[in-house]
């Protein structure tokens, strides 16, 4: 029965100092992973701040580009290229849907100027 316990006591004694050992190592790798993370959120706000400083231009380029084509586009619709198209001259005003999965850059351009032209 005392070897049982001296048995159990040995294991225990092994497993608090490997515990322990564990801890050290965490401890020890604290600063490094606060610094990696620091790092990385640096750049997060980095980018984030450029993001928000080119957001003026892109809703220029965007209200210019609305402008000349009279074309409002839908960007709930992700899957496809959707909006509506005005052609104030004739007094058209219509919806459309372009699958962009089947058709190439140069047949999805063709198929929009076909509709700006009317």
């Amino acid at each position: 029965f005392i070897q049982e316990l001296e048995s159990q006591i040995s294991e225990l004694q092994q497993s608090n100092a490997d515990m322990i050992s564990r801890r050290r190592e965490a401890e020890q790798s604290i600063p490094l992973h606060r610094a990696v993370a620091s790092e990385q959120l640096e750049e997060m706000d980095e980018i984030q701040s450029r993001h928000v400083r080119k957001l003026p231009k892109i809703k220029r380029e965007l209200s210019l580009h609305a402008l000349m084509t009279n074309i409002k586009w839908d960007y709930s619709r992700c899957d496809v290229l959707a909006g509506e198209v005005s052609i104030p001259s004739r007094s058209v005003h219509k919806r459309f849907v372009i699958e962009k999965e089947e058709l190439s850059e140069f047949e999805i351009a063709e198929r929009l100027w076909a509709m700006i032209e009317g």
